[in-house]
């Protein structure tokens, strides 16, 4: 059954229905509109007091697909035939995340087992160093997190009679991958190729004949088991330096999810349903990545752009309405607030770094910067890592 409607809304109604035909027609002639101009237009409260029923319904849907066109575009090109630019944007730098790779390390571990009957005492000296390294030919940013160092081992293996003395010296690298796939860090198996090979400095023996005939038999018999011993040193190197590595590398993608909240952000500003995927772009400085439609790119951002000026950065073409602005300067302050771990050695001044996060505006973009205060301390500490080696 038809609702009836009054006079009066017969009168709201026929300019609405006008404007929507007006709106349909312009779509193929003018660009989209920018999110505030959508928003300001808006005229939802006034529709829901003049009509009901089905019109109600299909002019809000028209108006979602207004707002959802302006804020990331449509899979259509534009009108000189280039694809549609997305319009929000995170960017990720490169040394914020070196800034969570594992420490250098050097460490010295105790020996003490039995092996061929013999007890062997001494310490191990691991040295290492973190490499993170981008793989640029990937459709996704793909890290490979390498941690390359040096084993040197020093022990006495005591059978009475005899005591050996010997120095063992290895290498590693121990790597695994992790993934950003536009929404969270993950990691994949870890994996590591080492090296182990020991020497005998000198045997310690009864004196005269009875030494001499001990040193005749047990010199062989050493070089003979020397071959066993390495391996089993040597997995067990490999079995210590991976499990360690992996508690790492697991802490560090935790800890990246949890200062990256791009999941929290794209709920806020991306619907749901639309089937829009991830791009990604590469630079010297930034991972970069947008959600939007197939076929879309990553816009050009405005020449401020080009300078870094914080680990993180959220860029939104236009600006969010005021409720999805208000809940994402929130979330972003608390994760500009959880940086300070990274700002125990920064001056003293830095205090101030805990005031509320404020969005710039840069040209046509709404910008969010996480972390500008702590920038250089952590550049100035990749450069200091990078000029390290192990030992």
């Amino acid at each position: 059954m038809i609702a009836r409607r009054t006079p009066c809304q017969f009168a709201l109604a026929v300019p609405l229905l006008l404007s929507l035909a007006a709106i349909g027609a312009a779509d193929e002639a003018a660009p989209p509109p920018t999110l505030k101009d959508v928003i300001k237009d808006t005229l939802q409260d006034t529709i829901k007091d003049a009509i009901d029923g089905t019109l109600t319904d299909t002019l809000q849907e028209k108006v979602k697909q207004e707002v959802q066109d302006a804020l990331v575009g449509t899979p259509q090109e534009s009108s000189d035939g280039s694809p549609v630019q997305t319009k929000v944007v995170l960017r990720i730098s490169k040394e914020f995340i070196q800034q969570h790779s594992p420490p250098a390390v050097e460490q010295d571990s105790p020996i003490n087992r039995h092996l061929f009957g013999a007890h062997v005492t001494g310490t191990a000296v691991i040295r290492g160093q973190p490499v993170l390294k981008l793989d640029a030919d990937h459709g996704r940013p793909v890290f490979t997190l390498h941690f390359n160092g040096t084993t040197t081992t020093r022990t006495v293996a005591v059978k009475p009679p005899v005591k050996a003395y010997n120095t063992g010296f290895g290498g590693f690298d121990v790597h695994r991958e992790i993934r950003f796939d536009g929404s969270q860090f993950s990691e994949g198996p870890a994996s590591i190729e080492a090296t182990y090979r020991s020497k005998l400095d000198r045997l310690a023996t009864p004196p005269r004949l009875r030494g001499w005939i001990v040193r005749r038999f047990a010199g062989p018999q050493i070089e003979k088991t020397r071959p066993q011993a390495d391996a089993i040193a040597l997995a067990d190197t490999k079995a210590t330096i991976l499990k360690e590595f992996e508690e790492h590398t697991d802490r560090m993608v935790d800890d990246l999810n949890g200062n990256v909240p791009w999941k929290q952000t794209i709920a806020l500003l991306v619907p749901q349903d639309a089937g829009w995927v991830s791009h990604f772009a590469n630079t010297k400085d930034w991972i970069v990545t947008s959600p939007g439609p197939e076929g879309a790119a990553v816009p050009e951002l405005p020449e401020e752009a080009a300078e870094l000026k914080a680990p993180l950065e959220l860029w939104v073409h236009g600006k969010p309405n005021e409720m999805s602005a208000t809940k994402l300067i929130a979330l972003w302050s608390t994760v500009h607030v959880g940086l300070n771990r990274f700002r125990e050695l920064a001056p003293a001044n830095a205090a101030k770094a805990v005031e509320n996060l404020k969005p710039t505006v840069e040209g046509d973009w709404w910008v969010l910067r996480v972390g500008t205060d702590i920038l250089e301390q952590l550049i100035d500490g990749l450069r200091e890592d990078e000029s390290a080696g192990p030992g």
